[in-house]
């Protein structure tokens, strides 16, 4: 059955929010195998969809609420909109950056289930932090400089998705799918409805799980083989790719969650870890060049400050000494802050 133009804009809509029939799916599916403009403009919905469910945007402007006034538009007139007026009106309600990267990866082949597949990946900058939602409505909060990557449909009896950084999951409860994080640590987290946070960022060699709401189960390697442990709220799990060790700590959860509010929170933070939080959270590098901090610890909120402020606050209470490295690179986008 032949898509009609009039009713696309909007049911592509309603495919991406998951409240599209079986029959409309087929619809879809012949749509977008018609034309390559036709995927093009899947592609676009799509981008203004994430666009207003993105934190950062959310913070300047309404764009729920231009959506809303797009679909009202749509129903009042009866026919399509110009594909190049609502893109013009996009644009010019996103006058600032998008925050995040959107790339269609891959158009799959007709699943068993006859439902066509695209894999998509979503790309946070350095020093961003963006929200949206999968096409099961679990909500993710993804961190700066890290990416996520998953189908456009969850056809099966899983929802699979990858992650290579830190994302926040809110996850929608479905019994009869586990929702399953995996990571490029050896490692994935499997769930049927929970709150957790999830770092695994590829230059690291930890990954870190924190559980805030119901049951996770955290799969990893070791000697070859398989483990699992299931976690129980309150817990923090951080598993060691390179000696395959594996630790449990229990924990309130405000410190490892304070990055998807826009806060950093420390709670007898060693420094380590303390820089480690500064630098996805300001996009900054740090050198750390000796040990004799070691010993110390930082408790404290930190929400408008800028980082060199909250240094002045470490210089302070412990005596850390800091300064900023000059470079010659023109392109180098990390600040350098060196700690002696």
């Amino acid at each position: 059955m032949k898509t009609e133009e009039m009713n696309i804009e909007d049911l592509l809509i309603r495919y991406y929010d998951g409240q599209t029939t079986a029959g409309e799916m087929q619809e879809i599916e012949a749509w977008l195998k018609m034309s390559d403009d036709n995927k093009q403009k899947a592609k676009d919905v799509y981008t203004l969809l994430l666009a207003a469910d993105t934190k950062s945007a959310a913070d300047t402007m309404d764009m729920e609420e231009e959506l809303a006034n797009v679909k009202k538009r749509m129903k009042a007139t009866g026919r399509p909109i110009a594909w190049w007026k609502w893109m013009q009106r996009a644009a010019a309600i996103l006058f600032i950056p998008m925050a995040a990267t959107i790339l269609i990866l891959l158009n799959q082949p007709e699943s068993a289930s006859s439902v066509y597949v695209q894999m998509l990946e979503v790309q946070t900058q350095p020093g961003v932090i963006t929200s949206f939602r999968l096409p099961d409505s679990t909500l993710v909060y993804l961190n700066s400089a890290s990416t996520l990557r998953y189908p456009s449909v969850f056809t099966g009896d899983t929802r699979e998705i990858n992650l290579c950084g830190e994302a926040y999951f809110d996850v929608t409860k479905d019994p009869g799918r586990k929702f399953i994080v995996s990571t490029p640590h050896h490692s994935k987290v499997e769930v049927l409805g929970t709150r957790f946070n999830l770092e695994a960022f590829d230059d690291m060699d930890e990954v870190v799980t924190t559980l805030v709401e119901g049951k996770v189960e955290f799969k990893y390697r070791k000697a070859g083989d398989e483990q699992k442990m299931v976690m129980k709220p309150g817990q923090k799990t951080i598993y060691n790719r390179k000696n395959e060790e594996i630790r449990v700590k229990n924990t309130t959860g405000e410190s490892e969650l304070s990055w998807k509010d826009k806060k950093v929170i420390f709670d007898r933070t060693p420094l380590q870890e303390a820089l480690r939080m500064l630098g996805k959270r300001y996009n900054v590098e740090f050198m750390l060049k000796t040990t004799k901090y070691d010993k110390y610890t930082f408790t404290g909120t930190f929400t408008d400050q800028y980082v060199d402020e909250i240094l002045d606050n470490f210089k302070i209470s412990s005596h850390i000494r800091w300064r900023i490295i000059k470079t010659k690179d023109n392109e180098q986008k990390k600040r350098l802050i060196e700690i002696y």
